[in-house]
Order: C-alpha cells, then sequence, then structure tokens
C-alpha cells in the first residue's frame, strides 16, 4: 500500500487590506493638485493665477488643507472640522468663480477638485 500525503497546512484566511488611507491620500493630494493646474494653465488669454489673483490663493490654500491629514496628527475630529472649512471655501469658490465659466476646459478640472474635496472629507475619520 502506497502512504497517502498528508494534508496541506489549513492557513487562516487573509484580512483584506485597508486600502481607506492610500483613498484619502490619493484624493488628499488630487484636490491642490487639480486646483493648482486649472489656474496655471491659461484659456481664452485667461490665468486665474493674473486674472483673478485673490480668489485663485483662496482657492489654492483651501485646496492645500486637504494636505492636513497627511501632516497633521491631531484629533480626527478637529482635522475633519479644519479640511471641512476648507472644503465649504473650495464649494463656495466653485459657484462663484467657475460655474459662471462653466464652458472652458480648466471649469472640468477645476470641478474635479471639488469632487474629490468633498469624497475626501466624506472619507476622513472624525466624521460625525
Amino acid at each position: 500500500m502506497s502512504p497517502v500525503p498528508p494534508p496541506p497546512p489549513v492557513q487562516a484566511p487573509r484580512q483584506p487590506a485597508d486600502r481607506g488611507p492610500l483613498i484619502r491620500a490619493v484624493l488628499a493630494v488630487l484636490v491642490p493638485g487639480l486646483t493648482v493646474v486649472a489656474l496655471a494653465i491659461m484659456v481664452n488669454g485667461q490665468r486665474g493665477y493674473s486674472d483673478w489673483t485673490t480668489w485663485a490663493i483662496f482657492a489654492t490654500v483651501a485646496a492645500a488643507a486637504h494636505l492636513l491629514p497627511l501632516v497633521w496628527k491631531a484629533e480626527p475630529r478637529l482635522v475633519w472640522d479644519v479640511v471641512a472649512i476648507a472644503t465649504g471655501g473650495l464649494v463656495f469658490y466653485w459657484v462663484a468663480i467657475v460655474l459662471p465659466f462653466i464652458g472652458y476646459s480648466t471649469s472640468f478640472a477645476q470641478t474635479l477638485a471639488v469632487a474629490c474635496a468633498l469624497a475626501h472629507l466624506w472619507l476622513l475619520p472624525g466624521r460625525r
């Protein structure tokens, strides 16, 4: 009689990796990236940083606030509050400045930036 091989060792099922931090990091980088690119490109003789400088700086600062969770490890609720205020400012900027020029190609990038900002805010820990 031939010997019966032992059964293979039983491995515990692997826990799926938590991809939340990676997704939040990508969104956090996309928000200022898309905002800065949209404001720096010249379309129809207009460039955001030269034509509406104050609003462009406001949008850039609001977008850059989305990088805070990557470097500031404070209480999650406090970080969420700061990013929520910045997202509100970015949405206001979008309605006041971008929406009237929605036909321009840079408006698409700014719309994507605002959408990424809202998704980033939604996925941040600390939300009530």
